[in-house]
C-alpha cells in the first residue's frame, strides 16, 4: 500500500512538473512593459511601450485599462513596439473607442491562431 502511495504521488508531481514547464513555453517573453497616459490637445490616451525578441509571434492588438488598439508595423521599432492609444478625442471626427472587458494584455498570433497574454504594465508617472 505504502509503495502504491509513493507511486502515485510521484506520478502527480511529475504530471504537475510536465503541464507546468508546457505551459510557461507558451507565453511571450515581454520586457520592458510600459505605460504612460497623456492628456493634450483635446485627446486623451496612453502611450504602451514593450519589447518582443520572438520574432516568430506576431503581436495584433494591446488592451490596456479595457480600451482595446489594434498594433501595426508601424508600431515596431527594432525589437520594441509603442502604440497610442487613444481613450479620447475630439481631433478624428466619428472615432469609436473599442472596449472590451478583459485585464491588460496582449492579443497574439501564432501559426494562423490568436492568443491572449495578460501583462503587467508598469505606469510611468510624470
Amino acid at each position: 500500500m505504502k509503495n502504491i502511495t509513493s507511486k502515485a504521488i510521484y506520478i502527480l508531481l511529475s504530471f504537475g512538473c510536465f503541464f507546468l514547464l508546457s505551459c510557461s513555453k507558451q507565453l511571450l517573453d515581454i520586457k520592458n512593459q510600459t505605460y504612460k497616459s497623456y492628456n493634450r490637445n483635446s485627446e486623451k490616451g496612453y502611450i504602451v511601450s514593450f519589447e518582443l525578441n520572438n520574432t516568430t509571434i506576431i503581436p495584433k492588438s494591446i488592451v490596456i485599462n479595457g480600451i482595446v488598439q489594434n498594433i501595426s508595423i508601424e508600431n515596431k521599432m527594432g525589437t520594441t513596439y509603442q502604440v497610442n492609444i487613444i481613450a479620447q478625442t475630439s481631433l478624428i471626427h466619428n472615432y469609436q473607442v473599442k472596449l472590451e472587458e478583459k485585464e491588460n494584455g496582449i492579443y497574439f498570433e501564432k501559426d494562423s491562431k490568436l492568443f491572449f497574454q495578460a501583462v503587467k504594465f508598469k505606469l510611468i508617472k510624470d
